[in-house]
């Protein structure tokens, strides 16, 4: 099953300049990719309908041990001034994201409860779930040479709504016939203000800055970016929950998990464990992308350019951590996202050019084909899908990416 391809893939060939001369870009987004999805089961979920045994099972035979699901719709417009060789830009987008990393044993007793899972101890740690809303400002400098150009850039970020529960431990135990049950948690959740759920409701500010430089070495182009690394300050109308214990007790038995009744709340004093937080402040980070990239020309007739090179993400879970090396590390892990590498290239056309590429890696750590029509010289209108093989799969698709791009030039 085939997955996703991101929108950078076609960033080199796209961005170019001239002279003393304004642009501007509209592109608006679209992805998800899920790398363990029952098409049947979300079409219930989402329709309201009955799930039956035989959903439950066709979509526990295909989870793996880390199920990932990711879906970003971002609409945004860029005005930009080429002059000197240097430009001056200007972007406003509206941007919105789910991340999530369910564990197996997670899932298997959301859909099917602990009875069959006597004698065992269900593993659902490292599971998470975050989602947020935010508009971006940025304003971006940039200096072009010969050899080496580079550009800098600054975001104003207005933090809309955030959702995040993150279980770093759990871990269920069901004795034999139920006779009791071992309970290991550390769960926390992260909600802004519940009281204003209208689109443009401010309740954070954050701060994020762009890094990219490029290097022109016999006819190739060598970049180097960091985008969108940067966090968002949520205000103090934001609750914040931890529950962090281990216990035991009897005569529970989870039949579903959406009728978990008082009695398992109040087994063992289990409540003294929770410490809420209400009017309180927290921060989240938005996913900051890492981007090495190699192209060039081709000498054959229709292969005009190639670019080649690799996609990482990196956004940890709330903390206070300072700066260090375990913190880079941890950005990377907690992004639920494997380094992406990538080849694409441009079939050139009388009427229109063809962008294709191949990948593997991202969300999904499997391979992806995406492409692009794009039309135009200096006025250009690009549309494309990062995921063409799903587009023909039906019941069977996983993964479903559009892009849209219009660029002016006067």
């Amino acid at each position: 099953m085939k997955k996703f391809v991101l929108i950078f893939l076609f960033l080199p060939f796209l961005q170019h300049a001239q002279e003393n001369n304004h642009e501007i870009n509209w592109h608006s987004n679209f992805k998800f990719e899920a790398n363990s999805l029952n098409k049947q089961f979300i079409d219930a979920l989402l329709n309201g309908a009955y799930i039956n045994d035989s959903t439950k099972k066709d979509w526990l035979n295909l989870t793996k041990q880390s199920n990932i699901m990711h879906l970003k719709i971002s609409n945004g417009i860029e005005y930009s001034y080429n002059f000197n060789n240097k430009f001056l830009a200007f972007s406003a987008s509206d941007i919105n994201y789910l991340n999530a990393n369910i564990r197996k044993d997670l899932i298997k007793l959301v859909l099917k409860g602990n009875y069959d899972y006597q004698n065992e101890t269900l593993n659902f740690s490292n599971s998470n779930i975050r989602a947020n809303r935010y508009q971006q400002y940025k304003l971006t400098y940039g200096i072009k040479g010969n050899k080496i150009s580079a550009s800098a850039g600054i975001a104003y970020l207005v933090g809309n709504h955030h959702l995040s529960y993150i279980i770093k431990e759990g871990f269920l135990f069901t004795a034999p016939y139920g006779s009791y049950l071992d309970v290991t948690y550390d769960i926390s959740s992260f909600i802004t203000d519940t009281s204003d759920f209208s689109t443009l409701a401010k309740n954070g500010n954050g701060l994020a800055v762009d890094f990219s430089t490029t290097f022109n070495i016999n006819n190739l182009k060598f970049n180097l970016s960091l985008k969108d690394l940067g966090f968002i300050m949520w205000n103090t109308s934001s609750s914040v929950l931890s529950v962090d214990s281990s216990f035991n007790f009897q005569g529970i038995e989870i039949d579903n998990i959406y009728n978990f009744n008082d009695s398992l709340i109040d087994a063992n004093n289990v409540i003294d464990n929770i410490t809420p937080s209400y009017n309180k402040s927290f921060k989240s980070y938005i996913p900051a992308t890492l981007h090495l990239s190699l192209a060039g020309k081709s000498n054959y007739k229709y292969l005009n350019n190639f670019c080649t090179g690799m996609i990482a993400k990196w956004q940890p879970y709330m903390d206070d951590k300072k700066l260090s090396f375990d913190k880079i590390r941890q950005g990377f892990v907690e992004s639920n996202y494997m380094p992406l590498f990538y080849i694409s290239s441009i079939i050139k056309n009388k009427k229109f050019d063809i962008l294709p590429s191949f990948s593997y890696g991202g969300f999904t750590k499997e391979e992806n084909i995406g492409l692009a029509i794009s039309k135009g010289n200096k006025n250009k209108l690009i549309v494309g899908s990062n995921h063409l093989e799903d587009l023909f799969k039906g019941e069977e698709a996983q993964a479903l990416s559009l892009f849209i791009n219009i660029k002016l030039q006067f």
